[in-house]
């Protein structure tokens, strides 16, 4: 009996040993770091008061407060940040990547780099590999803001795609197509509209604010 007793709590022993590794590790790594706040003013990082100097993550939430700005540097691009605005960012094998939730970013990729920023469903990203900023503002759930100053961008969006030319600022509303009033009887049942974009052509005059921002960037 006595036998049976300590071959078991051996066995009850051994499995505890082998599962401590398991348990001591954490169930989120940490991600790896993706930059550092370059400036901020009324600025949060998660839930931390956002300071220059202080390091970014991999699937960090940047948020600006209403009289607040934050400039960060991203691998060798830069995103700046409007007051009220929240955006979530990644990292790219030559960039990163913005998710826009509230606001204004303006976002900055030297040669060779890139970005991309999604918002509303859509995905705004330089043409080619030369310099490039774009301005993209959320104004609601169905409209951006997008402004090329300098190189130009490309928009998709449901599979279509939208070029803006450096210099030129666009509306972007998305519409939901309306489905067939009577398909009729026969007709397979109807499973609700398509959405698409519409692009408005608006003043273009955050162009040059855009382009100061971007010579302050590079100039550090």
């Amino acid at each position: 009996m006595r036998t049976l007793l300590k071959c078991s709590f051996l066995v009850v022993l051994s499995i505890m040993l082998v599962g401590l590794p398991i348990l001591a590790s954490p169930a989120n790594p940490p991600s790896a770091p993706l930059g550092s706040v370059m400036q901020a003013d009324r600025a949060h990082q998660g839930v931390d008061i956002t300071s220059s100097g202080a390091t970014i993550y991999d699937g960090d939430r940047l948020e600006t407060q209403d009289d607040g700005t934050l400039r960060a540097r991203l691998g060798k691009s830069q995103l700046y940040m409007q007051q009220s605005t929240l955006a979530e960012v990644h990292g790219l094998s030559n960039g990163y990547s913005a998710n826009l939730l509230r606001g204004t970013v303006i976002a900055s990729s030297p040669e060779g780099q890139t970005f991309q920023l999604l918002a509303n469903g859509a995905t705004v990203r330089p043409v080619s590999a030369h310099p490039t900023v774009a301005r993209v503002t959320r104004l609601n759930a169905n409209e951006l803001l997008l402004t090329s100053n300098l190189g130009a961008i490309q928009v998709t969006y449901e599979g279509d795609i939208k070029t803006i030319e450096a210099g030129n600022s666009v509306r972007m509303e998305i519409k939901t197509e309306d489905a067939a009033a009577d398909p009729g009887p026969q007709a397979a049942p109807s499973h609700g509209g398509r959405n698409r974009a519409v692009y408005f052509v608006v003043a273009a005059a955050g162009v040059a604010t855009g382009i100061g921002i971007w010579r302050a960037m590079v100039s550090n």
